[in-house]
């Protein structure tokens, strides 16, 4: 299979340059996993409200056991195939071109509604936390009735989009503007969770109920009371609740694979991407697993069962906004608040440079409009992508904020996991299919080369992980209307590339030729 350039591609060359070191590909990764206090934060608010018997932290280990395989599977084709596009290029020419337009196309809209999502979960979850927490921790009514206010339509509508446009600003308008604004979030995100993770760690389970006792009225045991007359009783832990709960661990971790997006825009790959995609979740796995434990110790299991079902104030109750009472020196209080206010946008920046890679992946085959490949001669960037990003990112804002769309039916935890299943298939066919170039990876000469055996591994951990997300309803959605939804976006992904191939074929240009072969670097 020749990896030289033809005519069929748009042109001989990507226009994409390798201005990404090993801590930029890093920063991709993690800009989009997005560790720390809003990690260890949404997945305790999750877990407890939609599982409620399981493990939290135990929850933690299993989602890294069933992301690490995959992990190395995406870190060992970034070494054989750095293009951007990844996985869609990966698997265009390792199993099929339309199966790989499937993928790339299924978790390109996964990535749109993540970063919708997140521009809503910012005015909806965010922002009312932050404000909250000054609010009472200072006692400034004000503050508090605007948390209340941030949620009503009209700021919901203006904050998100022009957090959308910033943040789209950040991922399309050049490599300088982009590793300063990742580097400035990482940093602050950093020290903050630092900062979080040492209060928790110091305060003890008696410490917090004293500390929170007359916290803007409430009590500890008022709390729980509350909750008990509305119905509930304290879950136990169980194992069959835990293993339930590791496909929202996943979740957690969803963005280690960022970086392999841009791997031909990455130096030193093999250094680089053993970073960005093994090394993130590694890190993500250790500050957010940290941030749980001792998020667990100090609320309690009964506490934080009782928020999800009976709470008053302002802001929902993650454990973010609970450690409040616990922040009494107001320089604290402010870091930690800041440091939670951020990680949104970083994470929507960073989502968003890897969703133009797919947009720009898709267009350099010519299944796209070919315009969408066109990098903008200052910044060196795909700077039409990113604008096309933005547009189909206020679609699923939109979605978020006004419909249940996203919460009832779209099952983006069930695509992920499908796309790594099609994408582990890859990996295990890669040496028999593409000898030559499964060649440039380690384990080569094995009997069955390594790349095959992590493949498998990978497959049978992603085929446990979408049974979990299409069959369990904590988890799903698993609804027969979703199961629809991801049927269709699965169909829609097959129809564009089915137009895309005869309307090029009525121009003379043959999309096998095309798949035939690599895109240039």
């Amino acid at each position: 299979m020749s990896t030289a350039p033809t005519k069929v591609f748009v042109r001989d060359a990507t226009g994409l340059v390798r201005q990404f070191s090993w801590f930029d590909a890093l920063m991709i990764s993690m800009a989009a996993i997005g560790p720390g206090i809003f990690g260890f934060s949404s997945q305790i608010a999750f877990v407890a409200s939609a599982d409620p018997n399981a493990d939290i932290l135990a929850t933690c280990y299993l989602g890294l056991a069933l992301s690490l395989p995959i992990a190395i599977v995406y870190w060992m084709m970034s070494l054989a195939m750095p293009r951007s596009g990844g996985d869609y290029v990966w698997v265009s020419r390792v199993l099929n071109p339309v199966i790989g337009f499937m993928v790339g196309w299924g978790f390109w809209i996964v990535i749109l509604s993540f970063v919708g999502s997140e521009a809503y979960l910012f005015s909806s979850t965010v922002l009312p936390i932050f404000l909250a927490s000054f609010g009472y921790g200072w006692n400034n009514p004000s503050l508090v009735n605007m948390a209340s206010a941030v949620t009503t339509t009209v700021p919901v509508l203006v904050i998100g989009i022009l957090l959308l446009i910033l943040t789209t600003s950040i991922a399309g308008f050049g490599a300088g503007i982009f590793k300063r604004s990742m580097a400035f979030f990482f940093v602050l995100s950093v020290i903050a969770t630092i900062a979080s993770i040492a209060v928790l760690g110091s305060t003890t389970h008696a410490d917090f109920i004293n500390a929170f006792n007359g916290f803007a009225g409430q009590t500890y045991n008022s709390i729980i009371s509350q909750a008990q007359a509305a119905g509930w009783t304290f879950s136990p832990i169980t194992l069959g609740g835990t293993l339930l709960g590791a496909p929202l661990a996943v979740v957690l971790f969803l963005g280690w694979n960022g970086a392999s997006a841009a791997a031909g825009e990455v130096r030193a790959v093999n250094r680089s991407m053993l970073y960005a995609l093994i090394g993130s979740l590694i890190v993500a796995f250790i500050i957010d697993g940290l941030g749980i434990m001792f998020s667990m110790n100090t609320f309690g299991y009964d506490f934080i069962q009782a928020v999800t079902v009976k709470w008053s104030l302002a802001p929902p109750p993650w454990p973010i906004f609970l450690m409040t009472p616990l922040l009494t020196n107001p320089v604290l209080l402010c870091l930690i608040q800041l440091g939670w206010l951020e990680v949104l946008p970083w994470s929507m920046a960073g989502w968003t440079l890897v969703a133009t890679r797919y947009v720009f992946a898709f267009s350099f085959d010519r299944v796209f409009p070919v315009k969408l490949a066109d990098i903008n001669d200052r910044f060196h960037f795909p700077v039409k992508a990113a604008i096309a990003n933005f547009v189909g990112a206020c679609v699923f804002f939109a979605l978020a904020a006004f419909t249940p769309f996203l919460g009832l039916w779209l099952n983006s935890i069930a695509i992920a996991s499908l796309v790594w299943l099609v994408a582990s298939v890859a990996a295990i066919v890669l040496p028999f299919k593409m000898k030559g170039i499964a060649d440039l990876l380690p384990g080569k000469s094995w009997k069955v080369p390594l790349v095959s055996i992590v493949g498998f591994i990978s497959m049978v951990c992603m085929l446990a992980n979408f049974y979990w997300d299409a069959t369990t309803p904590a988890i799903g959605p698993s609804t027969f209307q979703a199961d629809l939804i991801l049927l269709g976006i699965m169909i829609a992904g097959i129809l564009v590339f089915t137009i895309s191939y005869f309307t090029r074929k009525s121009q003379g240009i043959d999309l096998r030729l095309v798949y035939a072969q690599l895109p240039p670097e």
